[in-house]
Order: C-alpha cells, then structure tokens, then sequence
C-alpha cells in the first residue's frame, strides 16, 4: 500500500513537471512573438520617423531657397556644390546648383567628359561610353569617333533617343556604360539645361576636367568651407571671369540629395528643382534620380 501510494506521487510528480515544462515553452512561444511584435512595431516608427523627418527637411530645404538670398544661406553655413549639412537630427542634405554640372543639352563637349570617365575607366573605354552618349542625344545618325548610332542597338532592340535625354534611367542603355561609368555621370552631369557652368559650385572631378588642372582643382576644393567663400576665390585661382558658357551664378535648378535615418531605418531621395521666387508657379519638379547618387 505504501509502495503503491509513493508510485502515485512520483507519476503525479512527473505530470506536474511535465505540465510545468509545457506552461514554460509556451510562456517563452509568447514572449518571443511579443518581442517580436514590438520589434517589428518600433521598425515601423522608425521608417515613419526616416519618413516624415525626410518630408519635413525638404520642404524646409525648399522654402529658404524660395525665401532667402544665396549668400543668406551661405552665412548659415549652407553650401551649393553638394557637402551635405545637417538639417535635423535624423536628415543630411546635400545641395548641388546644376549649373555646377555638366549639362549634357548644354556643354555637349564630349572632351569634357572623357576627361570626366578616364582616371576611373581609362582612355579606351571613356573615349567609347563619352562619345556614345552624345550619339544618343545628337539628332543625326552618323558616329562620332568611339560612339554609336542606331545600328548598334538594333540588336539589342534599343531605340536611340536622338534628342534631350528625358531620365536618368537611360543611362544603362548607352553603349559601352558601367555601373562605375554611371556612377560618374550621376555625380557630375545633369540632363537639364543650364544657361552656363558654374565652377564655384562644381564637383572636382568636373572642375578638374573643365580646366585640364588637377592641381586647379584640387586647390579649388580646399577654398570651400567657410561662409565668405565666394566668386573672387575661384576668379583668382582660374584667372577666367564670365565669358560665353561660364558665370558664377547659383541656380535656379538645384539637385537636393536628403537622406534621413532613425535607428536601422533609412528613408531617401535625390531630386531636381528649378526654383522661381517670383513666379506664379515657383517650384518646378525636374526629375528625381537613381538612389545610388551619392552626396559628396
């Protein structure tokens, strides 16, 4: 009997434990898919965080261009050729006057850009992706040097632009482009017109190659940072004042590259404006570009 009675307790022992165990891992299930349900809800406010912070600093970023002078802004420590300045917490933003690029309408200088591609792609293949770009936005059909005209792509099934490149999308279909090619176009060229270049505001690899000087432009690099950096810099340096195809204007097209981050989520956008203070309709909306444009 006793025998008996102490068998019961052991296999009411053995049920209790077992209970136990399962409350146990279910209690565990439960915390883990809680954890997991306020992960995923704080993954969440962030990105709307990213989101709105992004929203916000644009709209701002818009709103002084259309409301202060230039040289206003550069007193805030605001800059056109692309540093990016913190805007907020959470958000940089880089700001680019196109006239600081290479307007592929405007310049149509194919020596230009193959100075632009060559430290990165040499000679050969920058002499090729330069002149074939300007094959596909020239209206006629016969081949520059390296270039390529219609018959090149029938193969393909590309059809040549013959005219002013509409996105940046196009690029990858150019003859002869990389991703490392494109990556230079993105960061020095603009598809807009613009009524002259700017070099006060202009990347160095394009300022390097505008005036065949590295050393130039390198120097140039160096005059940037400070609020009283302005036109008389640059007209020392280069001992070239306006002239056809050259002023030391800012805008009125901007390339704003704003990133935001909160946490582990990112939230960003690379678009270009013209910004007409006096307009009825001040804001124009360009065109926005591939997230791999990257702010200097």
């Amino acid at each position: 009997m006793y025998l008996r009675a102490r068998k019961q307790r052991g296999i009411a022992l053995i049920q209790v434990i077992i209970t136990t165990s399962i409350i146990m891992l279910l209690m565990i299930f439960f915390l883990g898919a809680a954890k997991d349900q306020v992960m995923r809800a704080q993954a969440l406010q962030n990105k709307t965080m990213a989101y709105l912070s992004h929203y916000s600093a644009k709209n701002q970023v818009l709103y002084q261009l259309l409301t202060s002078d230039h040289s206003e802004l550069r007193q805030q420590r605001w800059n056109f050729y692309g540093t990016p300045i913190q805007l907020n917490e959470h958000t940089t933003v880089a700001i680019q006057d196109l006239n600081g690029l290479f307007s592929l309408p405007s310049m149509a200088r194919p020596s230009i850009l193959q100075r632009i591609l060559e430290p990165t792609l040499g000679a050969s293949q920058a002499s090729v992706v330069a002149d074939s770009m300007m094959d596909w936005i020239d209206l006629d059909n016969i081949s520059l040097g390296s270039g390529a005209e219609q018959s090149s792509y029938d193969r393909y099934g590309i059809v040549v632009r013959n005219g002013p490149i509409q996105t940046y999308t196009e690029f990858p279909y150019i003859n002869g482009m990389s991703v490392e090619a494109e990556l230079i176009l993105l960061e020095n060229t603009t598809i807009h017109p613009t009524p002259f270049y700017n070099p006060m505001t202009s990347p160095q690899t394009l300022f390097g190659a505008y005036f065949e000087d590295e050393a130039m432009a390198q120097s140039a690099m160096s005059l940037r940072g400070g609020s009283s950096y302005n036109k008389k810099d640059v007209q020392a340096l280069t001992q070239v004042w306006p002239e056809d195809g050259l002023d030391y204007f800012t805008g009125p097209g901007f390339r704003l590259t704003i990133n935001s981050k909160v946490a582990d989520s990112f939230y960003g956008k690379v678009l270009e404006y013209e910004i007409y203070p006096y307009q009825d309709r001040p804001i124009h909306v360009l065109s926005r570009l591939p997230r791999q444009q990257l702010s200097r």
